[in-house]
């Protein structure tokens, strides 16, 4: 790949760190099945703490993204919150981000992998040119950072906490329960749901509580 294209260093983790046990003839085969054109290669790019990402060539085509969970228990919820954040973006602002082509949050695929295949963007990670950039070409991006941010802070704004969440079938949006890791690793997703008829006695306030301080003391 020419530096144009490369969107990806070959790894962010230590060689020593094991790779995903994929089926690569199954992720072609799910690609091809998928976007309706023939997968001839499939090269990985990168891995993460928490994902995979694969570079899908086609035949007659352009190439696509395939983003695979190393960590299968993360809840499903956030591969549906992850989604639905890049359609709302794409659909209110003018921000660039990837067409989600075809996704699943289960394991119950044929590749047996929570999956995302998405718009390949070509381009280079900032930190890679960050250095070798004029001052005024520096002005210039910081400038367009901005820009971006502000346009999500003017156009997503949100009356309640928590993450989007898409109806599917009706291309609508919601809020739902947040999905930052911080909020399910070491149990924390384990904490109950409040319950309105026992939180007016002061039951679920209780229980909540004394379930939080058991998950704090497990850091």
């Amino acid at each position: 790949m020419d530096n144009e294209n490369n969107i990806f260093y070959s790894s962010s983790l230590d060689d020593d760190e094991p790779t995903l046990d994929l089926d690569l003839n199954a992720l072609r085969q799910l690609a091809s099945s998928r976007l309706d054109r023939h997968c001839v290669h499939t090269h990985r790019l990168t891995k993460g703490l928490y994902n995979e990402i694969y570079l899908l060539q086609f035949e007659g085509g352009p190439d696509c993204i395939a983003r695979l969970s190393r960590d299968l228990t993360h809840p499903a919820a956030k591969f549906a919150s992850e989604v639905a954040t890049m359609k709302y973006v794409a659909q209110n602002t003018s921000i660039k981000v990837p067409e989600v082509y075809d996704w699943d949050c289960t394991v119950h695929n044929p590749i047996k992998i929570p999956y995302i295949l998405m718009e390949r963007i070509p381009g280079q990670h900032l930190y890679q040119v960050w250095d070798e950039l004029t001052v005024e070409k520096k002005k210039c991006v910081l400038s367009q950072i901005v820009d971006t941010l502000l346009e999500l802070w003017t156009k997503c704004q949100f009356e309640e906490i928590g993450c989007l969440y898409m109806n599917f079938m009706e291309s609508t949006f919601r809020i739902g329960p947040i999905v930052d890791p911080v909020f399910y690793i070491e149990r924390r997703n384990a904490i109950p749901k409040e319950d309105k008829s026992d939180n007016e006695s002061g039951k679920s306030n209780k229980t909540n509580g004394l379930t939080s301080i058991q998950v704090i003391q497990t850091f």
